[in-house]
């Protein structure tokens, strides 16, 4: 056959058509394909196992290496390089078809190219169902995973530790998938049984300490933890992360593990296969019960001490982008007022504010509830991509790590409005709050409203970034609505019912309220901020509660 340059996107159609589910369509394509390029044709016969043609192909005079190279560059794959040898895998497995050693080893490079779609057409022709043999299980059941296919990818791999079950990568990846299907039982037993194959399995204790935390076994799974560190430094963090997140809930493991891991029974189906015990494999009691869960007041203390620990980690983090660290938290509100007070002196505004006797104090009881509001609300956006790494820990949830970013975000704007204070007052500008119990009763009302905005904020941007960009515009917005350098009894009154349906106005002049002595809001609505806070927390709680495992998943 000659090469025919006319038709450079054959192949690549060819292969499209497979990667969209139509190999009909694809066969269709390569029969009306007239006088293809050797190569081109070889490539394409492997792709549809078409094996009665590959010898032909394989003994033309026109096969060279040039040609291989040119088709499998047409399908995005690069033969050259020091990696592997891309076209002696597809010669090897185009000179045999029926042997699953090449085919595998083929498809592995077409896998780790990309072309997870192509893999799996490569693989299809020798997967069998339950008499596959282990490593074209394994194979189908690794692309299958990067294909999404969870449920496909977990029976294969079942498949492949039936067939081959002293082989500890096998197990290791069945309880690995076990784990993200949310089956830790299981799980722990496919890590039971790779550490039984091969006591060096890091990975199997790197899972079984996995599989522990999520069955409540937080010394045994630290005791595995440790020694999947002491066997591979890769799995140091992981061991640290267990250690830190549950210092405070239970003591630490021995430093010697015994030789036998006892793990809990927990309901489950009847495993697809058994195999027969071996010494050192983890072994399950008969008569050992599943734990009965911790009473309430525990397992608050249990989530309280969670909390904490996250908090003290994130006080290192909160403002490490900034080289003036948590001096910006304090320089901020200070920059607004200075600000606001440019502006209004350069535009000749009366100097006079409508209440007290000073503009700076005017503007920061304004400030201080506006940045309250804001920094709660915009931090909990990012949470999920920002903290993967430490949600792999399965007894750390979205929600402690959600609820240690508001709570550190709230002391840190009380501290920093205690210190603004201070210092208006050191200036002689300010003074102490008239009513302090009103002004607390503020701030707590307002957290809450906030609080449930941060949990609608966080599923949001979970969801689509532009809501990264369309939050930070919408709350540039309530600066100059929320109340923050005017009174409302200085709008018209047709702007100011529209203002008025702004729950940050309410906040602001509750704020105003109990910071002036005397004064008492003729536009102040608690009983409609409260129902405003209530829905926040209802709406917020109901989509974080609706989510939470999508968002958990790594991305």
């Amino acid at each position: 056959m000659e090469q025919n340059a006319r038709q450079p996107s054959q192949l690549a159609a060819i292969a499209a058509a497979i990667e969209a589910g139509l190999p009909a369509q694809a066969a269709a394509l390569f029969e009306r394909w007239r006088d293809p390029p050797v190569a081109k044709a070889l490539v394409a016969c492997l792709l549809l196992d078409q094996r009665a043609t590959l010898p032909t192909l394989l003994t033309a005079p026109a096969l060279d290496r040039a040609g291989l190279a040119a088709a499998l560059g047409e399908l995005g794959l690069a033969p050259g390089g020091t990696g592997p040898d891309l076209i002696a895998a597809l010669l090897g497995a185009a000179q045999d078809p029926a042997a699953e050693v090449p085919r595998v080893h083929f498809a592995s490079l077409v896998l780790v190219a990309g072309r997870h779609r192509l893999a799996e057409a490569l693989l299809l022709p020798a997967w069998q169902g339950g008499a596959s043999s282990a490593m074209v299980a394994r194979a189908l059941s690794g692309t299958w995973m990067l294909l999404g296919r969870e449920a496909q990818a977990l029976e294969a791999a079942r498949i492949a530790a039936e067939a081959a079950p002293q082989q500890p990568e096998l197990l290791e990846h069945l309880a690995g998938l076990l784990l993200r299907a949310g089956q830790p039982g299981p799980a722990l037993l496919a890590a039971g049984r790779a550490i039984g194959a091969s006591a060096e399995s890091h990975q199997g204790w790197r899972l079984a300490s996995s599989g522990l935390l999520e069955l409540g076994e937080t010394a045994e799974a630290i005791s595995a933890a440790n020694r999947a560190a002491r066997l591979s430094g890769l799995h140091r963090p992981h061991a640290e992360q267990i250690r830190t997140a549950h210092a405070a809930e239970r003591p630490m493991a021995q430093a010697a593990e015994r030789p036998l891991i006892q793990l809990p029974q927990v309901p489950q189906p009847e495993p697809a296969f058994r195999a027969a015990p071996q010494p050192g494999w983890a072994r399950v009691p008969a008569d050992l019960q599943p734990p009965p869960p911790p009473p309430l007041g525990r397992a608050i203390a249990c989530r309280a001490r969670i909390i904490d620990a996250l908090m003290l980690r994130e006080t290192r983090t909160m403002f490490s982008s900034s080289r003036l660290g948590y001096a910006w938290a304090l320089f901020e509100p200070l920059s607004h007022v200075l600000l606001l007070s440019a502006v209004f002196l350069f535009l000749g505004h009366d100097s006079r504010p409508p209440i007290g006797d000073s503009m700076l104090t005017f503007y920061m009881t304004g400030v201080l509830s506006f940045l309250f509001f804001a920094h709660l609300t915009e931090r909990a956006m990012d949470l999920p991509a920002t903290n993967r790494s430490l949600l792999l820990v399965p007894a750390v949830g979205l929600f402690d790590v959600l609820a240690a970013k508001s709570v550190l975000s709230a002391v840190t704007d009380l501290v920093i409005a205690a210190l603004t204070f201070a210092l208006l007052i050191a200036f002689g500008v300010g003074h102490l709050p008239t009513d302090p119990a009103s002004m607390i009763a503020c701030y707590l009302v307002l957290f809450l409203l906030a609080f449930g905005i941060a949990c609608v904020n966080m599923v949001l941007s979970s969801y689509s970034s532009a809501w990264d960009k369309l939050w930070p515009s919408f709350l540039r917005l309530q600066y100059f609505t929320c109340g923050v350098f005017y009174h409302p009894l200085d709008m018209p009154e047709d702007i100011r019912s529209l203002i008025l349906l702004n729950p940050l106005v309410h906040v602001t002049e509750w704020m105003r309220q109990a910071y002036y002595g005397g004064y008492e809001s003729p536009f102040l609505d608690v009983s409609y901020l409260l129902q405003w806070t209530i829905g926040s927390l209802i709406a917020g709680t109901a989509l974080f509660a609706a989510t939470a495992r999508q968002m958990r998943r790594p991305a």
